[in-house]
């Protein structure tokens, strides 16, 4: 993947989970902010409602300023006005909209002088704001009822003062405001790193592609052109029998023959990464499986003078992919009988405990190195002494045989063989 294209999918990643913090951050912000909006104006609201249920508070408030307006006629003309509670206000309008019960609100009457009577929203709860005498803003949450049978008034008005509240309403806003901005600076962090993170499996995996293409295209660019080398051959010597030319066409056989399994084994890899391959397991009795696959490999390692031994445990009846297991099994054979030379030993010993199939391949043959054991089980990896085409592979053996062992849900691992070699060792859990 070119750093332009990279680039371009990580802007977009980073975009992508930035709009996405931002966006949650904001609905979450909003909705807190309105439920706590919403359960501070519930009490003051739940008042109102209570006093406008009330019909008996709404009378007495009537008669009391009939009362008070009499009284403060025939005693005394000027009166000092008795204070009042701020918290909660009752405000007598007449039809033309003048407040009638200066009386009863005392010094708060100059208060309410900047309010003007509304008749939009009668019965209904709303916020109103008006100034006092000294030009301070005054927040209350009202409800305008309409009075029949009354000379005087016409409207009747309760209100609770909320400057408390809203106050603490435009604190709360600015405490989220203040965290949503620290959030979303986070968010831009979190973002860059997420976008970064996520870019790491399709490098790694666009640059398996890219060596997997190399590789392939490698590997089978060999027999190809050693088959066509082969067939022009023939073309240049016409009059020549087949027995004449038997070696160049074994040859070519043979070459086919290696690419129609380094075919069969990349496709097998290509359906592997796709997860489109299935196992079809089945209850199997390891015992005769393990002596039907071992056998030939047994007269095959006889006849090029290999000692090979097996062992196998009590008998056990298992579940497993038998094709698979028998697949797997061949490749670490063939393998330890291609890395041994004659005299040396291979030993395959099979047991079961501890609730785990265990199975150990083991040769005295050339050994793996430290720091190669977990290269070799990468796709088109091959040690210095493999790369002999006589005695090499393709390197994709132990890429399948890791692949075969992970679906049984198993471990491999390998080990040395002392005092040389190397021994394979295959867990499978068993159920």
């Amino acid at each position: 993947m070119n750093k332009q294209l990279n680039r371009r999918q990580r802007i977009q990643y980073f975009l992508m989970n930035l709009i996405s913090f931002a966006s949650i951050f904001l609905i979450l912000g909003w909705i807190v902010f309105q439920l706590v909006q919403t359960s501070i104006y519930q009490t003051v609201d739940h008042d109102l409602q209570r006093l406008y249920e009330d019909k008996n508070f709404l009378q007495h408030q009537l008669t009391n300023n009939e009362r008070k307006q009499e009284e403060i006629t025939k005693t005394r003309k000027f009166a000092t006005p008795p204070p009042n509670n701020f918290q909660q206000q009752v405000i007598l309008w007449s039809k033309d909209g003048k407040i009638i019960n200066e009386v009863e609100l005392g010094s708060r009457f100059y208060d309410f002088q900047n309010l003007k009577l509304s008749t939009k929203d009668l019965k209904n709860i709303i916020s109103i704001q008006t100034k006092d005498s000294n030009g301070r803003s005054l927040q209350f949450r009202s409800i305008t009822l309409p009075v029949e049978n009354q000379s005087q008034t016409a409207y009747i008005q309760l209100l609770v003062n909320i400057d408390p509240i809203k106050g603490t309403v435009e604190q709360f806003k600015k405490i989220l405001i203040i965290c949503m901005i620290i959030f979303g600076l986070l968010s831009i962090g979190l973002s860059y790193f997420l976008s970064k993170w996520f870019m790491k499996p399709i490098l790694i995996s666009w640059k398996k592609q890219q060596e997997f293409v190399e590789n392939a295209s490698h590997e089978l660019r060999t027999p190809l052109t050693i088959i066509q080398a082969k067939l022009e051959k023939l073309f240049t010597q016409p009059n020549h029998t087949i027995l004449e030319e038997s070696e160049t066409i074994a040859l070519s056989l043979d070459e086919v023959q290696r690419l129609s399994q380094l075919t069969s084994d990349l496709l097998l890899l290509a359906r592997s990464d796709s997860n489109s391959l299935t196992l079809e397991k089945q209850s199997v009795k390891i015992n005769p499986f393990l002596e039907k696959v071992l056998l030939p490999y047994q007269e095959l390692a006889i006849a090029e003078k290999k000692e090979f031994i097996i062992e196998l445990g009590k008998e056990q009846q298992l579940v497993f992919d038998k094709e698979r297991i028998h697949q797997l099994l061949i490749i670490l054979l063939d393998n330890a009988l291609k890395y041994t030379a004659p005299d040396e030993k291979i030993m395959v010993v099979s047991t079961v405990k501890n609730n785990e199939w265990v199975v150990n391949i083991s040769d005295t043959g050339i050994g793996i190195a430290d720091k190669k054991k977990a290269a070799v089980f990468e796709r088109f990896y091959r040690g210095e002494v493999s790369r002999n085409r006589k005695t090499g592979g393709y390197g994709i053996g132990l890429a399948i045989a890791k692949w075969i062992v992970e679906e049984h849900h198993g471990k491999i691992e390998l080990t040395d063989t002392l005092p040389k070699g190397t021994t394979v060792v295959l867990r499978f859990p068993v159920k």
